[in-house]
């Protein structure tokens, strides 16, 4: 049986489908409201990844000898900063069990109380070790949360405006980035020997984290969530509430049809599977939770999402991105850009650009689709890493012309610049969409780790690389951003305009694919039909459901 069924709803869909981007997404207050409230998530992970950057140069954290360690030994300060993304990397796996088990909206809530912790013992710090726990269980809570925003934000989005909702998370994480950036410049002011000024500038992490434990009490479930647990009803009542329409409005019944096929199929394909790990205990339930991270590898088809998902995180990191914001003021000091205070501001500038670069991306993400925005910033950032490594190359470390060092300043700013409208919102959106929905949050926590633990070895080697082989760092990156591009153009399929349950036909239908083309053909033709798939959705909870014939 062809994939016909799943098509015609799609262009169905399509048809009724309201107006993208920007302007489709301030049509619907409530999206939009959801959306804002879910990324303060991303920002506290910008506001950590800024601050602490700005902290490790200011003259009265340098100078506490309870920290000398950490400012002054390249490889202890690498260990210092890297431990936030070995956290990071342990709460974005565990989210693809606490996702699925707690919901992606009290995961949420969770990863808010844990970045409070973390900000408390960052704060408090009185020595190295306590700095070390805190950005430990601050990793841990913005690796969990960058793998719950676009989880939960791709999964109440309409097609039409995805990539949109999405990209929001990248938009909050660099004006994040840029307010730390900034608190960070005033904060230095406030003493060159009071650690007030360090102090107060990793507290303020606390204020977006606290607005978000309380915002969480009004969000609602996913639809498709409520629909893994049985909950249907449920389920339509909250997706009608989503697009502001009536439960009978023939938009709202195709996506809710979408929806509850792909969670039978995910609950047929899981009682073949693994029939022992139906229905059991917590206990069982944490075995299928781990056997699910298992399916990510068992097919060809499924192993391909995967792979497409982890690379692109992984090049998102290796395009050393991560380098700059970490180490900017420490990079902008080795350009020799007089004072600190000039390299905190030359910094901050970073932030500025950030945000405003990333406006575009947002706006065209859900018009270009994602592969055009990867290979154009991509180009752009490769060729601003060899204008940075030939001026570094050739003036450094003197840098006696003053002209030199501004010019090597403003090829990071439009470096920083092409990442924002390209590699920052689209990698995200990419594997908050290409899963099934019984992996979906595995895979997104996979890919998520993926990002974390490529940051953790990136910032774990830069201020190495910064004084060992200064330019050549920028080339090494720029080995990598080549590769990215290639990346896009041989491998990334385009999943610009599909729902997340034509996914499918974006990763081609051969062999086991095919296979279950036409086990969804078989479920929407019978929920079309009015049969025992939808009785059994509405009666009974999907995830404990048997295998049920045609």
């Amino acid at each position: 049986m062809s994939s016909n069924l799943q098509e015609i709803n799609a262009d169905r869909r399509a048809q009724l489908a309201g107006q993208s981007g920007i302007p489709g997404l301030f049509k619907n207050p409530r999206l939009l409201r959801l959306a804002l409230i879910t990324t303060l998530g991303a920002l506290c992970y910008g506001y950590e990844q800024g601050a602490y950057s700005q902290v490790l140069v200011m003259d009265a954290f340098t100078s506490d000898p309870r920290f000398a360690r950490i400012a002054n030994d390249a490889s202890y300060k690498g260990w210092s900063v890297s431990t936030l993304a070995l956290g990071g990397w342990i709460g974005a796996l565990s989210n693809g069990y606490f996702c699925d088990v707690l919901s992606r909206r009290w995961t949420l809530f969770l990863g808010s109380i844990i970045c409070l912790l973390g900000t408390g013992l960052t704060t408090g710090a009185r020595n190295a070790a306590m700095m070390f726990v805190g950005r430990f269980f601050i990793g841990w809570a913005v690796g969990g949360l960058s793998v719950a925003v676009p989880l939960y934000n791709s999964e109440i989005s309409p097609p039409e405006l995805r990539g949109t909702v999405v990209s929001i998370q990248q938009w909050a994480i660099v004006t994040g980035i840029c307010i730390s950036f900034w608190v960070g410049y005033g904060t230095n002011f406030i003493s060159e020997t009071n650690s007030a000024s360090w102090r107060v500038c990793l507290a303020l992490q606390g204020v977006p984290a606290l607005a978000l434990a309380f915002l969480s009490f009004t969000l609602p479930y996913t639809p498709r969530w409520l629909m893994g647990q049985g909950r249907a009803e449920e389920g339509l009542k909250v997706l009608a509430w989503l697009r502001n329409l009536p439960e009978d409005s023939e938009i709202v019944q195709l996506e809710f049809m979408e929806i509850q096929a792909q969670a039978i199929f995910e609950a047929e394909t899981t009682a073949e599977r693994f029939p022992k790990l139906v229905g059991g205990g917590v206990w069982t339930q944490f075995k299928l939770q781990v056997a699910r991270f298992g399916e990510l590898f068992t097919t060809i088809y499924m192993f391909r999402r995967t792979a497409v998902a982890c690379l692109i995180q992984f090049f998102q990191q290796m395009s050393g991105i991560d380098a700059i914001v970490y180490y900017a003021p420490t990079i902008f000091q080795s350009l020799g850009l007089p004072g600190r205070t000039v390299s905190l501001l030359a910094a901050g500038v970073i932030g500025v650009v950030f945000v405003i670069s990333t406006i575009p991306a947002i706006a065209l993400i859900d018009r270009v689709g994602r592969r055009p925005l990867l290979i154009f910033g991509g180009v752009g950032m490769a060729t601003m890493l060899i204008l940075i490594a030939a001026l570094t190359a050739t003036y450094q470390p003197e840098w006696n012309k003053p002209a030199a060092a501004w010019a090597t300043a403003t090829f990071i700013w439009l470096y920083v610049a092409f990442f924002g409208m390209s590699w920052g919102p689209a990698s995200w959106t990419v594997i908050s969409e290409v899963f099934p929905l019984s992996t979906r949050a595995h895979g997104v926590a996979l890919a998520g780790s993926a990002n974390w633990m490529t940051n953790f070895i990136v910032s774990e080697i830069v201020p190495v690389q910064l004084k060992n082989i200064t330019y050549g760092t920028y080339l090494f990156f720029l080995m990598f951003m080549l590769m990215g591009i290639a990346y896009t153009i041989w491998i990334l399929p385009e999943t610009f305009g599909k729902s997340l349950e034509e996914m499918d036909l974006a990763f081609g239908a051969a062999g086991e694919g095919h296979r279950d083309m036409q086990r969804m053909e078989r479920i929407l033709a019978s929920l079309q039909n009015g049969g025992d798939e939808k009785k059994l959705s509405r009666s009974v909870d999907i995830k404990d459901s048997p295998k049920m014939e045609a």
